[in-house]
């Protein structure tokens, strides 16, 4: 909750802003109250859950922004679907999709114009729709344990596809 609220009330002020929509934040409770003047806009309040859920999973806010545009989603893949619950696992497969500084992480980014977060055990996907499945495609690709070159691989033909 902390998180959406910003420094000094910034993060909450600018989606405000953005969206039109009003905030109202009980930190104790950890219980965000999303109203919409516009009441013919009901979308514009689903689009803000999602920032808000976007920026508590690690997103930037301004990446998180994102989300108020109409062509943008949010996608929360769970790691331990793919692992189970061993710690030692977690920390193995969160090692394999961040890359040597970061590299595996920066080419799913680069190659399908997403942007990810990888928090705990989640990992977090903003993106267009088509950017948005391959982006999940190559993230259950490496925590599935394929190769890195076949994940490249892969991305480099969505990438020809799409362009």
């Amino acid at each position: 909750v902390g998180a959406v609220i910003g420094p000094k009330g910034r993060t909450k002020r600018k989606l405000e802003e953005l969206s039109g929509c009003v905030l109202n934040i009980d930190s104790k409770e950890g219980v965000v109250e999303i109203s919409s003047p516009n009441k013919k806009d009901a979308l514009k309040g689903l689009q803000v859950i999602s920032v808000a859920r976007a920026i508590g999973r690690g997103f930037n806010p301004e990446k998180a922004y994102q989300l108020l545009e109409m062509d943008y989603y949010l996608e929360v893949v769970d790691i331990k679907d793919y692992i189970g619950k061993s710690k030692k696992r977690l920390g193995t497969v969160r090692g394999r999709l961040i890359g040597k500084e970061g590299k595996t992480r920066h080419i799913i980014e680069d190659m399908t114009g997403c942007d990810l977060a990888i928090q705990g055990h989640t990992v977090s996907i903003i993106s267009d729709l088509g950017g948005l499945e391959a982006a999940k495609v190559a993230v259950s690709m490496v925590l599935g344990g394929s190769e890195h070159g076949s994940v490249y691989k892969f991305l480099e033909g969505f990438k020809r596809h799409n362009r």
